[in-house]
């Protein structure tokens, strides 16, 4: 059952690796490679709460403003909305937006 080996002399070069020239082109495996969509989530889904103003006897929903902003810069530009900064003055009726660095006012 256990056979003795004979150790190997020390003396002896160790043998040497094959050449990447000569070796076949095999494509090293993945091992443990996870798929590119991500896991699905459970439970709730993420919390997104409608904001509202309300002033001068009328109301205002935040959301509503901010995608009618989203669009009226994208009726007018290409390119897409990196940043976005909204100022809304319920006494004049209007909300001012820098998105992009370009100005707008859209009337409530």
């Amino acid at each position: 059952m256990s056979a003795k080996r004979a150790a190997a002399p020390v003396d002896a070069p160790a043998p040497e690796a094959p050449d990447a020239a000569s070796a076949p082109a095999t494509a090293p495996r993945r091992a443990g490679r996870k798929s590119a969509k991500p896991a699905a989530r459970r439970g709730r889904p993420p919390l997104s709460p409608e904001v509202f103003i309300e002033a001068g006897g009328r109301q205002y929903n935040i959301t509503d403003i901010v995608e009618r902003v989203k669009a009226d810069y994208r009726a007018t530009h290409k390119v897409g909305v990196q940043s976005c900064k909204i100022y809304i003055k319920p006494e004049d009726g209007a909300a001012y937006y820098v998105v992009n660095k370009v100005e707008g006012k859209l009337d409530l």
